[in-house]
This record gives structure tokens, sequence and C-alpha cells, in this order.
């Protein structure tokens, strides 16, 4: 394995992962802009340009793309997140001249034809309506609503339909003209050779010259309940307290507390609250962290009756982390954290999204080997800090379902403050 790194004059950074012993390859643009960078008017531009850029380019029609992917048994795809927006192709790596050839096209030159915008919007106002009746993502954007208040982080990426509903090419245009050239990686993991995709990169992406700063806002961390009284079978519940970025020093203590609380069957929340109490199906801890900041949520589903007493328990198990963890509970949260980093990195499409996020992030190439020195470093009394930290920040809650035995919000808090 050979990570090589190439910045050309504009600023445009690519990134190939050599693994000689595999023939496929996963190739694409990561670009360090997302949902987090639109205004609330132009709230889910970013997710809509994900799924306009394969419509057509001044060269290819939206079928033409398809084909030149799929007649070489390829696959193509893209993500929007709140920092980041990803397009990518996966193939055989003797046709990565051609992946790399179509990813800048795309990219570069997609005209967005009105008819398209057309049905396309009905397709992504039909994607907000399946969320919308899905409770766990109903539960987990009114929670990320009241964490982030007032701010683009709180926002859906998929916007508000009557905002999918007023966008044109206008608003595509206006928001690729983010696209800056060192805000772009192109990365390539899998049985490439290096100069190749920098000189075809060159010739793509070599003429960009660099944009405004986007729109961007600081994190802040809010308090208070989002309460969706819903006619259904389970009450969906999450809570949320302030983190801290992915790159603060106590990044790792914070994904190690959330792995302890949360993060498996060993962990305190599943045994004390399914094995002892039998009160869930589901319970987990997650870390929601951005370069500047996020915050620690927390998920259990739970019956109309049961969760009376499943949230007293769920706040005295936070309550119990702060007075200690065991140096067991450390080294098992450790070996599952270099598990996930290991397994990820099995996969040329998380290799490649790894890389370049970090990338983005930080202008930084990250070993598995400093991933790892980052894991081990933890100590028992670096994970209660974070425990005191978090928890006596501002909380945020959310449930949705059959409210009549939900706590209220301030008995919540006096949970969490108990003596």
């Amino acid at each position: 394995m050979t990570i090589q790194l190439t910045t050309l004059g504009n600023g445009f950074r690519v990134l190939t992962d050599h693994l000689p012993h595999l023939g496929t390859i996963t190739s694409g643009v990561w670009v360090g802009v997302g949902a987090r960078n639109e205004r609330p008017e132009v709230n889910g531009i970013a997710h809509f340009l994900e799924h306009m850029i394969f419509k057509g380019t001044e060269s290819r029609d939206a079928l033409a793309i398809a084909l030149e992917i799929e007649n070489r048994g390829g696959e193509f795809n893209a993500y929007t997140d709140y920092d980041v927006t990803a397009y990518y192709t996966q193939m055989a790596a003797k046709h990565v001249d051609v992946s790399c050839d179509i990813i800048g096209d795309i990219v570069l030159n997609s005209v967005f034809p009105q008819e398209e915008v057309e049905k396309e919007r009905g397709v992504v106002i039909q994607e907000i309506g399946r969320y919308a009746d899905e409770p766990e993502d109903v539960v987990y954007e009114a929670l990320r609503r009241t964490a982030f208040e007032g701010q683009a982080l709180g926002r859906p990426i998929l916007g508000p339909r009557e905002n999918v509903a007023g966008f044109g090419r206008e608003h595509l245009l206006d928001y690729v003209a983010h696209y800056d050239p060192r805000r772009m990686v192109y990365v390539v993991s899998g049985n490439v050779d290096h100069d190749t995709v920098v000189r075809r990169a060159e010739a793509l992406f070599g003429h960009l010259t660099p944009k405004d700063t986007p729109f961007h806002e600081a994190v802040a961390n809010k308090g208070g309940a989002a309460l969706l009284p819903r006619d259904a079978e389970q009450v969906h519940f999450m809570a949320a307290f302030p983190g801290v970025g992915s790159e603060d020093k106590s990044s790792y203590a914070l994904r190690h507390l959330a792995n302890i609380l949360g993060g498996g069957m060993t962990s305190r929340l599943f045994q004390e609250i399914r094995e002892k109490r039998g009160l869930v199906y589901s319970v987990y801890a997650t870390p929601i962290q951005y370069a500047d900041g996020g915050a620690l949520g927390f998920y259990a589903g739970t019956g109309v009756e049961e969760v009376a007493e499943l949230v007293p328990v769920f706040y005295e198990e936070l309550r119990k982390v702060q007075d200690g963890v065991t140096a067991v509970e450390l080294e098992r949260s450790k070996e599952q954290m270099r598990f996930s980093v290991g397994k990820s990195l099995e996969s040329t499409m998380r290799r490649a999204d790894r890389f370049a996020r970090t990338l983005l992030r930080t202008g930084e190439i990250r070993t598995i080997e400093q991933i790892f020195e980052r894991i081990d470093a933890v100590t028992v009394e670096d994970v209660v800090k974070e425990a005191a930290r978090s928890f006596a920040g501002p909380m945020a809650v959310s449930a949705v379902g059959v409210l009549d035995k939900l706590p209220s919000f301030d008995d919540m808090q006096g949970m969490l403050k108990a003596a």
C-alpha cells in the first residue's frame, strides 16, 4: 500500500491509494462543502445538486453517462453530508481513464437541463416523504433541529419541500460556484499509477480558479425539547449533549465515552436497558462530529408504557459514568475502534472516503498507525473528564410517538443532575 498526494498549482489535490493486489478501483471527487454551507432560503440545494449532476453534461446526456459506466460493469453514486459532497464511480482498475473522464465531466460540465430539474424535483420530494414516514429519521432530524437551533447544522440535508419546489437552474449554478479547487480532492483507491492519475486530473481540473469563501457558521450547541406526538406502537427517544470537534484533543475521549455507554452489546446502556430490563430493542450512542464541534447523541426505541421507566434509567447511567469507567471497559472500546478502522480499510470506497474527508478537514493524510495512536492515547481519566464536560452542557431531547408517559423536559434535567 502506497498513498501519494500531489497538489496542483491551483490548490486542487490528487490522492492515490495504491493497492496492487486489487482488480477494482473507487474513483471520485470529494468537495469540502455541503448542507452546512447553505443559507435557509436555499436549504436543500447541495443535495439537489448531487441528484442533478448526473443528468447531463455538454457532451453526454444522462443515459450516455450511465451507459459509459455500466457497459464496463461499473457503478456510480454520490452523497451529500453537512460538510462534504462526494461523486464517485467503482469500476475495474483497467477503466480508470474512463472513470476519471466521467467524474471530471459531470463535476465541471453539467448543464442542468430544465426538463430534468422538473423531473428530479419530484424525485427529491418523494425522498423527503419517505424519510417523513420513518420515525427514527424524524426523531433524529428533530434532535438536530433542537441541538443546533437556528444553524445550518440544524436544518435537514434534503431541505423542506417548499425550497425544493422552488429550485431552478440558477440555484444550481449559484451553488456549484462553491466548488473551489482548494476545497476539492480527487481520490483513486485501487491498483492505479499515481503519475497517470495526476496527468488526467491536471488536464481536467488544472484550469479551475479560486472562488469566494462559502457561507459558514460556527457550531453552537443549544438545549430544549422537540416532542412530536404520533399514533404509533413505539416511542422513539433521543438526547444530545455538547460534543467536540473531530480534531480537538478530547475527540477520541468522546468517542470512547460513546462506545462505553452505547457502542455495542456490552455497553452500559445496552446491558442495563435491554439485557437486564428488556425495555428496548435498540439503544445506542452516536458522536456527531465536525472539524469545529458537534454533539454526543443517544437513541432508544421503547414501548408507550415502558418509556416512563426507560428515561430515568438512561439518565442514571449518564450520571454513573461520570463517577468513573474501568480500565477493562476502555480497553474493550479501544479494541472495538481499532477493529472498526481496520475493517473500513478493507473497502476501496471506505478508504477513499476516509482519506478524502480527513484531507479536506485537516490538510493531512492520516495513516492507520496515527489513528491507532490517537485511539490508544486516551486514559480512563480523559473519558471521565469528557463525560463531566459533555453532560454539564445544554441538553437537547426529541421524542416521537405516544408521549403521555414521557417525563417532562424539566424532570429529565433533574434526573441528570440528581445526587
